[in-house]
């Protein structure tokens, strides 16, 4: 009996201290991101899950709710308010660079994420003797699981704007840690299988909701597919490696759905709310995005390149454009031309000469005047790039009617036009380059408000280029479409992601 009650102590002395373990390594992980050791997107799922241990398990014979209390209202309404502020990073900028400058900008997005993932550990449980009640059941743990899935996709939406990564991420690989917990509550007694033998018996309403919750958004993750938003990613692999890709990422939704046919015994509100209901709602409104049309602003221009060009980033939502969360590049293109399913030749990813798009002539896609150019900046190796210079050589050229169309990453040394040029559609200007901050070779093409390029942001005003600078759509006449291996001739070419371009010329 005195061994058992020196056990019992112990382990009480640990559960209180657990959490705070649990939130020293925490922020730790937030030092290293801060210093620059990792990058965010990377530290997120592991500050998660850690956060995630030093709450108590899930799978107890009694989970113990979180209290219905004002002080977990209170934190409850800051975690949602803190994980706005991280999607909306991009739109908050401006007044961050304003108040802290840009130098300092880097370490806010670790601070919120911590916070995000940290206030539940801070919640009160209800405790053992609480009686239950409600259709679902919200527990610390599963709350932090759940907000580091959304705060996982919110980071990379809200900073690099690749929100399809960690998504096609999370359907191969989640449904395997959900199956695993789900082999840990059947033994532990917290699994309910009446779903499957009794579909319609009552007290069961939880568990139906959830998986129709379930089917739903694993219908718009479907769609996701016929967007073109993997296809960037996918241009690496090989055509083998792709239909991997694509069985693993149908498999993964076919097993989202049979395992919400084997629920848990009390449906867990974090996971329906945090994860499958904004989830369905985030892609809902992504996927309308993304198949909306132009607008009837939007400027129309000719090509810039003589040859076919495929679009690597373009488009009206996140989903297909990562330039899409920023509105100083919001309706940008990147445009780049593709060969036997690659953007260079064999063997050469590393060097700049081997992709299929470097040194092309660019051309005046449009009758104007140019009001900006920068020259000289070096084309960098493959895997580098310039952050002073982001735009690297650029030329900006006013056509008309308030827009001025600007063109970024082009040779060193290879712009033919000067300040105050007057140019003419289909002149050649410059050649394609790898210069700025940029992956590989390609062109960066966009309609903005703005006469002036980037130039050094060391010495710019970033805060006013922030504020003034905007982007209009643009579209491309004389043009085939080719989308999904359907070619078509409209009016208008609006691209994205995914698509090729056939210039008329």
């Amino acid at each position: 009996m005195a061994g058992t009650a020196i056990r019992a102590q112990r382990d009480s002395r640990f559960t209180r201290i657990r959490p705070w373990i649990a939130l020293a390594a925490a922020v730790a992980l937030s030092a290293v991101v801060v210093l620059g050791v990792l990058p965010i997107i990377y530290v997120v799922p592991v500050t998660g899950v850690v956060l995630a241990l030093g709450s108590p398990s899930d799978y107890r014979s009694v989970p113990m709710p979180v209290a219905a209390r004002p002080r977990n209202l209170v934190l409850g309404a800051g975690m949602i308010a803190v994980l706005a502020a991280i999607i909306l990073m991009p739109q908050l900028t401006q007044p961050l660079v304003a108040l802290v400058g840009l130098s300092r900008l880097g370490w806010i997005a670790p601070v919120l994420v911590l916070i995000a993932l940290a206030l539940p550990l801070a919640m009160t449980d209800a405790g053992p003797d609480a009686r239950p009640g409600g259709w679902f059941l919200l527990t610390r743990r599963n709350l932090i699981l759940s907000m580091t899935v959304l705060v996982t996709v919110a980071i990379w939406y809200g900073g690099p704007g690749l929100s399809y990564l960690p998504i096609a991420v999370l359907v191969i690989v989640l449904p395997v840690f959900i199956a695993i917990s789900r082999l840990v509550a059947a033994r532990r007694g917290q699994l309910g299988d009446n779903l499957l033998r009794q579909p319609l018996r009552p007290g069961l309403a939880p568990q139906r909701l959830q998986l129709v919750n379930m089917v739903l958004l694993c219908g718009l993750l479907a769609l996701t597919l016929r967007t073109g938003a993997y296809d960037a990613a996918a241009l690496g692999l090989s055509q083998t490696a792709h239909r991997v890709f694509v069985a693993l990422f149908l498999v993964g939704l076919a097993a989202f759905v049979l395992l919400a046919l084997v629920p848990l015994r009390r449906v867990r509100m974090g996971s329906n709310v945090l994860v499958v209901a904004a989830g369905s709602m985030f892609l809902a409104v992504q996927l309308v995005l993304s198949y909306r049309p132009a607008a009837p602003d939007a400027v129309t221009i000719g090509s810039p390149l003589a040859e076919d060009w495929w679009v690597s980033q373009g488009g009206h939502a996140e989903l297909v454009n990562y330039h899409h969360v920023g509105s100083t590049q919001r309706d940008a293109l990147d445009i780049e031309q593709v060969v036997d399913g690659s953007t260079h030749r064999p063997g050469g990813a590393s060097d700049p000469h081997s992709f299929y798009v470097y040194e092309k002539p660019v051309l005046a896609p449009s009758d104007g005047v140019v009001t900006f150019v920068l020259d000289g900046r070096p084309d960098l190796p493959i895997g580098e790039a310039d952050p002073h210079f982001q735009a690297g050589n650029q030329i900006v050229m006013d056509i008309g009617g308030g827009h001025y169309l600007a063109m970024d990453h082009l040779r060193q040394n290879s712009v033919h036009v000067a300040v105050g040029d007057h140019v003419t559609e289909g002149q050649q200007i410059a050649l394609v380059g790898n210069s700025g901050n940029t992956t590989e070779p390609h062109i960066h093409i966009q309609a903005q408000t703005a006469p002036n390029g980037v130039g050094d942001i060391r010495t710019g005003d970033v805060a006013e280029t922030l504020r003034s600078l905007h982007t209009y759509q643009l579209v491309f006449r004389d043009a085939t479409l080719i989308r999904g291996g359907v070619e078509s001739r409209p009016s208008v070419v609006d691209p994205r992601r995914g698509d090729i371009v056939h210039p008329a010329r």
